[in-house]
């Protein structure tokens, strides 16, 4: 497991289950928008476990009881902090950009090593990425990190990828069961009367019980190979978070923006969780 600085095949870096480093944090020419994001840290209350924007409408969630014209500044920042990111990796991954779907851009403004959160969203506890709201449908998931703090490291610890883990505890996790689809068809009845979100397929469920799993899985937690990794002041950094198993050891203050790729763009499309869940089952897990 490695975090390397844009090599020249940067599609086999991230395909493979390792971290993209990248010595930009994207604020080196708006230091009044980086302060501006410690202060939402430091004086604004609680917030929700992220502050969420949305690129495709603008609207922006978990915000408190922030001033709005606060809420507005903040906006204005997470907005041109996406559209810098999307400029910046649509160059670096064209391949990727053809067939992306653009995510929420988030700021996580809490100090993570201490946090004290329900089970399912402890960042702390390894784990893949999967949406319960936003269904990927085969999808990959890529998110782009910047550390925005001073002086703190953002720490991460993550384990080997997504192949190795899931030949070792798939079948423990159940699916065979998703793969017959026993629970399928109650997820569409349930979406039917708007109690599940629409388009969510066999893949989709399986991922998110997956990642509930892990995180409760105290052998795997205690055993599974562990490599640690700092990301300093000011840097960014790319990965699949649904390839790589990941928990983050501290850190305050950092921005992401994520994008959705669609498998068939990878360069190496057998890679993708999808296709190596579906050759483990022997059926196909989504359209």
């Amino acid at each position: 497991m490695r975090a390397l600085e844009l090599p020249a095949d940067p599609y086999s870096v991230l395909e493979s289950g390792d971290i993209l480093l990248i010595r930009k944090s994207f604020f080196e020419d708006a230091p009044l928008d980086r302060e501006f994001l410690l202060d939402v840290r430091l004086s604004r209350g609680q917030y929700h476990k992220n502050i969420a924007y949305r690129p495709n409408s603008g609207s922006i969630s978990g915000v408190g009881k922030m001033e709005r014209a606060s809420v507005e500044r903040l906006r204005s920042i997470l907005g041109e902090y996406s559209r810098r990111v999307a400029a910046f990796i649509g160059e670096l991954l064209p391949r990727y950009r053809s067939g992306w779907r653009l995510d929420l851009a988030s700021l996580r403004p809490l100090e993570e090593a201490g946090r004290e959160l329900p089970l399912k969203k402890r960042n702390d506890l390894l784990h893949i990425d999967a949406f319960p709201t936003r269904p990927t449908n085969g999808g990959l998931i890529l998110r782009f990190f910047t550390n925005v703090h001073p002086s703190k490291s953002r720490v991460w610890v993550t384990s080997d990828p997504f192949a190795a883990m899931a030949a070792r505890y798939a079948s423990d996790a159940r699916l065979d069961r998703f793969a017959r689809g026993s629970m399928h068809h109650l997820r569409w009845a349930l979406a039917g009367i708007g109690l599940a979100p629409k388009g969510r397929s066999r893949y989709d469920e399986f991922m998110l019980a997956f990642h509930d799993y892990l995180k409760r899985n105290a052998e795997y937690q205690r055993n599974c190979a562990k490599y640690r990794f700092e990301f300093p002041p000011g840097t960014s950094w790319m990965v699949f978070t649904d390839i790589v198993p990941h928990s983050v050891e501290s850190g305050q203050s950092a921005v992401e923006q994520t994008f959705i790729v669609a498998r068939n763009s990878l360069a190496s499309p057998e890679k993708a969780p999808i296709a190596i869940l579906e050759r483990l089952a022997g059926v196909r897990l989504a359209n």
